[in-house]
Protein backbone atom coordinates (compact mmCIF):
# COMPACT_ATOMS: atom_id res chain seq x y z
CA UNK A 1 0.00 0.00 0.00
CA UNK A 2 1.42 3.29 -1.01
CA UNK A 3 -0.33 6.45 0.07
CA UNK A 4 0.64 9.69 1.76
CA UNK A 5 -1.45 9.65 4.93
CA UNK A 6 -2.61 6.14 5.53
CA UNK A 7 0.65 4.30 5.30
CA UNK A 8 1.58 6.62 8.14
CA UNK A 9 -1.61 6.38 10.15
CA UNK A 10 -0.28 8.64 12.88
CA UNK A 11 -0.86 11.71 10.66
CA UNK A 12 -4.66 11.46 10.46
CA UNK A 13 -4.66 10.28 14.08
CA UNK A 14 -2.87 13.48 15.17
CA UNK A 15 -5.10 15.60 12.95
CA UNK A 16 -8.18 13.85 14.32
CA UNK A 17 -7.07 14.32 17.93
CA UNK A 18 -6.41 18.01 17.28
CA UNK A 19 -9.85 18.48 15.72
CA UNK A 20 -11.56 16.62 18.56
CA UNK A 21 -9.83 18.86 21.13
CA UNK A 22 -10.62 21.95 19.06
CA UNK A 23 -14.25 20.84 18.71
CA UNK A 24 -14.63 20.32 22.46
CA UNK A 25 -13.03 23.71 23.18
CA UNK A 26 -15.29 25.42 20.64
CA UNK A 27 -18.46 23.73 21.88
CA UNK A 28 -17.53 24.61 25.47
CA UNK A 29 -17.17 28.26 24.42
CA UNK A 30 -13.66 28.39 25.91
CA UNK A 31 -12.24 29.80 22.68
CA UNK A 32 -11.49 33.45 23.40
CA UNK A 33 -10.80 35.10 20.07
CA UNK A 34 -9.91 34.57 16.46
CA UNK A 35 -6.24 34.89 17.46
CA UNK A 36 -6.48 31.92 19.81
CA UNK A 37 -8.18 29.97 16.99
CA UNK A 38 -5.33 30.97 14.66
CA UNK A 39 -2.74 29.91 17.26
CA UNK A 40 -4.27 26.44 17.42
CA UNK A 41 -4.18 26.18 13.65
CA UNK A 42 -0.58 27.41 13.46
CA UNK A 43 0.38 24.42 15.59
CA UNK A 44 -1.68 21.99 13.49
CA UNK A 45 -0.59 23.31 10.09
CA UNK A 46 3.08 23.43 11.12
CA UNK A 47 2.94 19.92 12.51
CA UNK A 48 1.29 18.58 9.35
CA UNK A 49 3.89 20.34 7.19
CA UNK A 50 6.84 18.97 9.15
CA UNK A 51 5.42 15.46 9.19
CA UNK A 52 4.72 15.48 5.44
CA UNK A 53 8.18 16.78 4.57
CA UNK A 54 9.97 14.37 6.89
CA UNK A 55 7.90 11.38 5.78
CA UNK A 56 8.52 12.30 2.14
CA UNK A 57 12.25 12.35 2.83
CA UNK A 58 12.27 9.19 4.96
CA UNK A 59 10.10 6.99 2.72
CA UNK A 60 12.24 7.06 -0.40
CA UNK A 61 10.55 4.05 -2.00
CA UNK A 62 7.20 5.82 -2.25
CA UNK A 63 6.28 6.76 -5.83
CA UNK A 64 4.42 9.82 -4.57
CA UNK A 65 6.99 11.16 -2.11
CA UNK A 66 7.47 14.38 -4.12
CA UNK A 67 3.77 15.11 -3.67
CA UNK A 68 4.16 14.59 0.07
CA UNK A 69 7.15 16.96 0.25
CA UNK A 70 5.46 19.66 -1.88
CA UNK A 71 2.29 19.39 0.20
CA UNK A 72 4.38 19.71 3.36
CA UNK A 73 6.15 22.80 2.06
CA UNK A 74 2.83 24.44 1.19
CA UNK A 75 1.56 23.66 4.72
CA UNK A 76 4.70 25.23 6.23
CA UNK A 77 4.16 28.34 4.08
CA UNK A 78 0.57 28.62 5.34
CA UNK A 79 1.85 28.19 8.91
CA UNK A 80 4.41 30.97 8.46
CA UNK A 81 1.94 33.36 6.82
CA UNK A 82 -0.58 32.74 9.60
CA UNK A 83 2.10 33.25 12.27
CA UNK A 84 3.21 36.51 10.65
CA UNK A 85 -0.39 37.75 10.33
CA UNK A 86 -1.50 36.72 13.85
CA UNK A 87 -2.09 40.37 14.81
CA UNK A 88 -3.96 41.12 11.57
CA UNK A 89 -7.70 41.85 11.53
CA UNK A 90 -10.10 38.95 11.93
CA UNK A 91 -10.97 38.92 8.23
CA UNK A 92 -7.33 38.46 7.18
CA UNK A 93 -6.83 35.55 9.57
CA UNK A 94 -10.11 34.04 8.41
CA UNK A 95 -9.09 34.24 4.76
CA UNK A 96 -5.73 32.60 5.44
CA UNK A 97 -7.47 29.75 7.28
CA UNK A 98 -10.06 29.41 4.52
CA UNK A 99 -7.36 29.26 1.84
CA UNK A 100 -5.55 26.57 3.83
CA UNK A 101 -8.80 24.62 4.20
CA UNK A 102 -9.41 24.87 0.45
CA UNK A 103 -5.86 23.62 -0.14
CA UNK A 104 -6.52 20.71 2.24
CA UNK A 105 -9.74 19.78 0.43
CA UNK A 106 -8.00 19.89 -2.96
CA UNK A 107 -5.10 17.87 -1.53
CA UNK A 108 -7.49 15.22 -0.26
CA UNK A 109 -9.21 15.04 -3.66
CA UNK A 110 -5.79 14.59 -5.30
CA UNK A 111 -5.01 11.83 -2.78
CA UNK A 112 -8.33 10.17 -3.64
CA UNK A 113 -7.39 10.37 -7.33
CA UNK A 114 -4.03 8.75 -6.61
CA UNK A 115 -5.75 5.96 -4.69
CA UNK A 116 -8.33 5.48 -7.44
CA UNK A 117 -5.44 5.23 -9.92
CA UNK A 118 -3.87 2.58 -7.65
CA UNK A 119 -7.27 0.82 -7.49
CA UNK A 120 -7.37 1.28 -3.73
CA UNK A 121 -10.79 1.46 -2.08
CA UNK A 122 -9.49 3.76 0.65
CA UNK A 123 -10.01 6.60 -1.83
CA UNK A 124 -13.50 6.84 -0.34
CA UNK A 125 -11.97 7.97 2.96
CA UNK A 126 -10.21 10.84 1.22
CA UNK A 127 -13.40 11.85 -0.53
CA UNK A 128 -15.16 11.83 2.84
CA UNK A 129 -12.36 13.93 4.34
CA UNK A 130 -12.54 16.39 1.42
CA UNK A 131 -16.30 16.80 1.97
CA UNK A 132 -15.86 17.27 5.71
CA UNK A 133 -13.03 19.73 5.10
CA UNK A 134 -15.31 21.72 2.80
CA UNK A 135 -18.06 21.68 5.41
CA UNK A 136 -15.60 22.84 8.06
CA UNK A 137 -14.49 25.64 5.73
CA UNK A 138 -18.09 26.69 5.18
CA UNK A 139 -18.78 26.91 8.90
CA UNK A 140 -15.52 28.74 9.45
CA UNK A 141 -16.63 31.31 6.87
CA UNK A 142 -19.94 31.65 8.73
CA UNK A 143 -18.07 32.21 11.99
CA UNK A 144 -15.86 34.83 10.31
CA UNK A 145 -18.93 36.77 9.24
CA UNK A 146 -20.76 36.35 12.52
CA UNK A 147 -18.52 35.54 15.49
CA UNK A 148 -21.34 34.49 17.82
CA UNK A 149 -21.27 31.73 20.45
CA UNK A 150 -23.77 29.72 18.41
CA UNK A 151 -21.64 29.89 15.25
CA UNK A 152 -18.52 28.87 17.20
CA UNK A 153 -20.51 25.97 18.71
CA UNK A 154 -21.50 24.72 15.24
CA UNK A 155 -17.89 25.02 14.08
CA UNK A 156 -16.95 22.90 17.10
CA UNK A 157 -19.54 20.25 16.18
CA UNK A 158 -18.10 20.02 12.65
CA UNK A 159 -14.53 19.88 14.02
CA UNK A 160 -15.51 17.13 16.47
CA UNK A 161 -17.23 15.16 13.70
CA UNK A 162 -14.27 15.62 11.37
CA UNK A 163 -11.85 14.57 14.14
CA UNK A 164 -13.86 11.45 14.91
CA UNK A 165 -14.01 10.61 11.18
CA UNK A 166 -10.21 10.87 11.01
CA UNK A 167 -9.80 8.61 14.05
CA UNK A 168 -12.26 6.06 12.66
CA UNK A 169 -10.57 6.10 9.26
CA UNK A 170 -7.25 5.30 10.93
CA UNK A 171 -8.87 2.33 12.66
CA UNK A 172 -10.47 1.19 9.38
CA UNK A 173 -7.16 1.37 7.53
CA UNK A 174 -5.33 -0.56 10.25
CA UNK A 175 -8.03 -3.21 10.16
CA UNK A 176 -7.91 -3.22 6.34
CA UNK A 177 -4.13 -3.64 6.40
CA UNK A 178 -4.45 -6.63 8.74
CA UNK A 179 -7.07 -8.22 6.52
CA UNK A 180 -4.99 -7.43 3.40
CA UNK A 181 -1.79 -8.86 4.94
CA UNK A 182 -3.60 -11.99 6.15
CA UNK A 183 -5.18 -12.43 2.73
CA UNK A 184 -1.77 -12.15 1.03
CA UNK A 185 -0.26 -14.87 3.27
Amino acid sequence: MEFKYYDKSWLPAIKGAFLIIFGIISMSQILGSIRSLASLFIALIGMIGIILISSGIMFRKSRFRIWSIISGIINILFCLVLAIKIEAPREVIGWILLLWIIFQAISEIIEAGILIYLKNAFAALFILNALLTGLFGYFLSVVMGNFTPQAVFYLGVIALTFGLANELSVRMVKLGEKVYLNFEN
